[in-house]
């Protein structure tokens, strides 16, 4: 752990293992563990603002903006990995008791994907479910004996080094405040399932369901190339529709390409034929990924190239490259895509 910059000791190079931690340290730790540095360090500034939320905004009376250790704390907030007390307060200072310790740990390695009910002071097993995530894991240190013991320096580093290697879940929706407007009509997400193309996404509870074509179709978008098939979904109706009958087609789709096609995309965009800006190389559910924005039409679309065993998958979101709302829902959308794991398609073989 301290190879990997998750942890530091004393300035006498002594850890002190036995030493407690408080709520702040282990937030800290944790976040760091989570997610990039440049995301925990811009968390407070990327607060939206705005006066009507219903939901309050990220502010502990006892955690100011400057403290040390408030851009973590935004950071577990904004993921709704911590909540504060009933009193509107965090107590950064206080420490960390096991069951605290496991809530933490299982929303934020997305043993769980979101905060499990409380119902209730007198439903005192509301901890159960985390436990159960952390020992499933094996990631229960033996020198815990009892739920409410406070965890010390040690046990917080071999509990977070028995989960890091885990494959992260798709982050979860951010809090970051609700308006009244969202609070009166959810949104919440449903999962796509595709055994034929080793698919699975997630899409708003309030759009259409999917709809995939066996067969792709070229669209003037890099790799130049016709896809294998194509799935439709989103909100909104293209413009470009042909044909008969009702349109299927939408503003937002994941194409399948072969993964013989992987040259032919890697060269379109390192060629650059049309206006392609690569963001970003990264991996997405153990899958490496290009995040591009190109320009087609009179729109700058968001693309993601995720390369898998099976096939490439291309998500593509018409105009978010222009959109602010659009171009973060991307960001979410593309955390969705998994591929299933199993036997390839008939025709693959």
């Amino acid at each position: 752990m301290t190879r990997e910059g998750v942890v530091t000791g004393y300035e006498n190079r002594s850890f002190r293992p036995e030493n407690a931690i408080n709520r702040a340290e282990f937030t800290k730790i944790l976040m760091s563990v989570l997610y990039p540095e440049v995301y925990i360090d811009d968390c407070i500034e990327n607060l939206p603002e705005s006066e009507d939320l219903v939901v309050p905004q990220f502010a502990f009376p006892d955690v100011a903006h400057s403290a040390w250790f408030a851009k973590s704390i935004c950071a577990a907030w904004s993921n709704g990995i911590v909540s504060g007390y009933p009193n509107g307060r965090f107590h950064p200072e206080e420490g960390v008791n096991f069951v605290e310790a496991a809530k933490m740990l299982s929303l934020g390695f997305g043993l769980t994907g979101i905060e499990l009910p409380n119902l209730g002071r007198d439903n005192v097993l509301w901890y159960t479910p985390y436990v159960e995530f952390l020992a499933a894991q094996r990631a229960i240190p033996v020198s815990i004996e009892a739920l409410d013991q406070p965890i010390n320096r040690g046990e917080m580093a071999e509990m977070i080094y028995r989960l890091k290697d885990l494959p992260l879940m798709p982050e979860p929706i951010k809090v970051k405040g609700k308006s009244a407007e969202q609070v009166i009509y959810p949104v919440d997400w449903k999962e796509y399932r595709d055994h034929d193309y080793n698919l699975v996404f997630e899409y708003s509870n309030v759009w259409p369901e999917p709809h995939v074509l066996p067969r792709g179709s070229y669209d003037g978008r890099s790799p130049y190339i016709a896809s294998e098939w194509t799935a439709y979904f989103g909100p909104k109706v293209t413009e470009d529709c042909m044909g008969e009958g009702s349109c299927i087609k939408r503003d937002m789709w994941i194409d399948g390409y072969r993964v013989e096609d992987s040259s032919a995309i890697l060269d379109a965009v390192e060629n650059d034929l049309y206006f392609i800006e690569l963001e970003e190389e990264t991996i997405i559910n153990r899958m490496p990924a290009l995040i591009l924005l190109e320009e087609v039409d009179k729109c700058i679309d968001k693309r993601a190239f995720l390369f898998g065993k099976s096939w490439v998958y291309a998500l593509n979101v018409k105009c978010a490259g222009q959109d602010d709302k659009l171009y973060n829902l991307f960001d979410q959308l593309v955390q969705t895509i998994k591929e299933i794991e199993g036997k390839v398609p008939e025709h693959r073989n």
